[in-house]
């Protein structure tokens, strides 16, 4: 939930950012931010032991390892 979390907060940047440019309102980037960011905080907080920062890169490949091997 974690790396579907911070991709959708990333995906959701540039939609954002063309927005605010265009001066329309970013209903969808909004929708996105709010999904990445309750998945992120819900695979951070239900973690036993907590997630270390120093993690991520590893937690990160391990998904792409899982799914491309």
């Amino acid at each position: 939930m974690l790396i579907i979390g911070l991709a959708l907060m990333i995906l959701a940047l540039p939609s954002l950012f063309s927005a605010l440019i265009e001066d329309r309102l970013p209903f969808a980037a909004g929708v996105g931010l709010a999904i990445g960011t309750g998945l992120a905080g819900w695979a951070v907080l239900a973690g036993d032991r907590g997630l270390d920062p120093r993690a991520l890169p590893d937690v990160l490949f391990t998904v792409i390892g899982r799914y491309i091997l």
